[in-house]
């Protein structure tokens, strides 16, 4: 019996395009572009100097848990800041790492987002560790981050960091293609608060307020906010009767949340303070299928509930010198109950997922060239259902399995001499199943010329085996929102383990107001865990290689452009497992991506951005090949109009097209075709 159904390869990968209405559509779009650019420099009433083009290269906080220019960083990494935020016009967190080269963003239902690196290996994105604020949410006892289910809102976010690339000697495990890092408002961010209401296609019913207050010894901000829509909407199998019979209907995928988000800071003195976070979220699901022979899967609700606390004591010290010490909780349940069977029976199931992490970090400056980072993480996860595990194993008892973690990191930034920044770290990792871990990383940063920086990397991964993966039993599937996963312990599963090797260049072009990013990588896996009929093993090995850039410029003080490439290829030993089987890690991966942003601000508060985005085809991992995605382009529209030189009060008015010329792809299932949408946004200070 063969692990994989054979892929049928339906497109061929190019970059070449016919001159097709879209591609006439692209043209006209850069003429436009082009003209507004060479209008809004004529009829600007000063000369730019050249001091009014550049632009500091950002601090980043990630990459080292050391405070870092990006030029002495040792790994590549994307800053999203709220001007593009909001620039993007998108109404969901997810959505905005499009704006990430090399980042695959799709959707399993309209509600259950997709957020990955290096194409789609499967819908859970198991490698890609996920932080807010330096606390992660991705869950290891049920192997996914429930996107869906944070209790925050696109408005919380300050900026995000994407490492592109391994970071597992700054985060350990589950860290081994990237790591987001979504850092919100802190809670001295208002004083007063908003409203905003939102309402478009697919039911999209938004409402939110915000406010907050800052004093002498205590600030602090909260986020309280409804969000809703019908996902795609219409999701029936008559768009592809090939694919599905025409008794097939799965066009239940509506959405609703209600959450609350608080952040406060205390300031003990002026060298401690103590920043605590809690946030809550009830999200409710649609999901199922219709057809009318066995009925499965019945239509019904996936309901989840997400709450977290975090408290975090900062003190500065001497000389750079800074301690911290943060206490995280998460707990997260997800339950459904459904009458599946003709006739129908009975059934529910539920999980939940607790994790608890103690993270004790010290950073030092031995001298004036040395910096040094280093700690101590604790981690305690428990997974409980009634339907999950067995009692299989001395591991499970009463359906509950647990593991406790205990990590070392330590990262050294050495200043060589002026011109050379060399960075070593690494963690040391038990991951309570057994596994002791090593995993190190070291880069050499060259300052070449000013502005120009030449940066070589390499380091080792590791991926510790979720507790779903190694405890589900194949007698009672773990199965939540049409998604089933099946494994056994019977036979031991080990770490996934990835070496990446990297060389990165990073340059500023003051007098041209230009700014260039470009990673060229390799990054070799083995012993990746993949499903088979009988569970989980390990065995899958390959590589993916490519090239990935980002160019920024400024047209002027209002003016931008951003433009990311990522051209990946991958491969695998998939056909050596699966005689007969094509080669579907290569499949996976989109060979050419491109997203581009262009944002313009104009007199009275107006301003607009226009967005670009294509994707290369692809055949989804764990899909057969009625869910190919075939190459894509999109165009999003972006108009805002600031309130008060209109109507004299503090707010703004938005109106957002996403799929501007309705080009109907599908997102990595055949029956989620997106059609174009848009929605208004009306926002009111106070």
């Amino acid at each position: 019996m063969r692990l994989f159904q054979p892929a049928v390869r339906l497109h061929t990968r190019s970059m070449t395009i016919a001159p097709s209405g879209v591609f006439l559509q692209f043209r006209y779009l850069v003429a436009f572009l082009c003209l507004s650019c060479a209008n809004h420099v004529l009829a600007a009433d000063v000369a730019y100097s050249e001091s009014a083009f550049l632009e500091e290269l950002p601090v980043v906080i990630t990459a080292s848990r050391l405070r870092q220019p990006l030029a002495d960083s040792p790994n590549a990494v994307t800053v999203i800041d709220r001007d593009m935020i909001a620039a993007s016009g998108f109404r969901t967190l997810t959505d905005i790492f499009k704006l990430v080269p090399g980042m695959y963003v799709s959707y399993y239902k309209g509600s259950q987002p997709i957020v990955s690196y290096h194409g789609s290996f499967d819908q859970y994105a198991r490698s890609m560790q996920v932080l807010i604020d330096g606390r992660s949410v991705y869950m290891p006892p049920t192997s996914l981050v429930d996107w869906a289910a944070l209790p925050f809102i696109v408005d919380d976010v300050e900026r995000i960091e994407v490492i592109r690339g391994p970071a597992a000697a700054a985060y350990g495990a589950n860290s081994v293609h990237g790591v987001i890092n979504i850092i919100t408002r802190d809670a001295a961010s208002f004083d007063g608060g908003n409203v905003a209401f939102t309402h478009g296609d697919k039911g999209i019913n938004d409402g939110q307020i915000q406010f907050g207050v800052r004093g002498e010894k205590l600030d602090y901000r909260m986020s309280l906010a409804y969000t809703t829509d019908h996902g795609y909407d219409d999701r029936t199998a008559t768009h592809f009767p090939s694919a599905y019979g025409a008794d097939m209907d799965n066009s239940f995928d509506d959405n609703q949340a209600r959450l609350l988000n608080l952040r406060a800071a205390y300031y003990l003195d002026n060298r401690n303070n103590f920043d605590f976070q809690l946030g809550l979220n009830r999200d409710v699901q649609g999901v199922g299928f219709w057809d009318s022979h066995a009925q499965l899967n019945p239509f019904h609700d996936l309901n989840h509930s997400n709450a977290f606390a975090m408290l975090t004591w900062l003190q500065q010290g001497e000389n750079g010198a800074e301690r911290s010490v943060r206490l995280a909780h998460t707990r997260h349940v997800t339950w459904e109950s459904l009458n599946p069977g003709n006739p129908p029976q009975p059934a529910r199931s539920e999980v939940e997922a607790k994790t608890s992490v103690l993270t004790v970090q010290q950073t030092l400056q031995p001298g004036a060239d040395n910096r040094l980072v280093f700690g101590v993480e604790l981690a305690h996860d428990e997974a409980q259902s009634t339907s999950m595990f067995l009692p299989v194993t001395p591991n499970i008892h009463h359906n509950t399995a647990r593991q406790q973690a205990v990590r070392i990191f330590v990262h050294d930034e050495w200043r060589i001499d002026q011109q050379v920044v060399g960075n070593l770290g690494g963690m040391w990792e038990d991951d309570g199943q057994g596994h002791v871990k090593l995993s190190p990383r070291g880069s050499l940063n060259f300052h070449v010329m000013t502005d120009h920086t030449l940066r070589i990397a390499g380091s080792v991964a590791y991926r510790t085996p979720s507790m779903t993966e190694k405890y589900n039993t194949p007698d009672l599937p773990y199965q939540f929102g049409d998604r089933s996963i099946v494994g056994t312990d019977a036979i031991p599963l080990q770490p996934e383990k990835i070496r990446s090797r990297e060389i990165g260049y990073l340059g500023q072009f003051n007098q041209h107001a230009t700014s260039l990013d470009v990673r060229i990588f390799n990054d070799q896996f083995e012993n990746v865990i993949y499903p088979t009929s009988s569970g989980f093993a390990n065995g899958l090995a390959g590589s993916y290689s490519g090239v990935e850039t980002s160019l920024k410029h400024h047209f002027g003080y209002d003016t931008s452009i951003t433009l990311n490439h990522a051209r990946e290829y991958g491969y695998s030993n998939v056909s050596a497992l699966s005689p007969g089987s094509a080669d579907l890690v290569a499949l996976s991966v989109p060979t050419n991506s491109v997203s581009v942003l262009f944002t313009q601000r104009l007199s009275r508060g107006f301003a607009y951005s226009v967005a670009y985005y294509q994707q290369g085809d692809m055949q989804p991992f764990d899909r057969g090949p009625s869910d190919h995605q075939f190459m894509h382009k999109r165009f999003d529209f972006r108009i805002a109009q600031q309130l008060k030189p209109l109507v004299g009060i503090n707010g703004e008015l938005s109106w957002v097209i996403q799929n501007l010329f309705n080009d109907h792809y599908t997102e990595y299932v055949a029956s989620n075709v997106f059609d174009r949408r848009s929605y208004l946004t009306l926002k009111i200070d106070f």
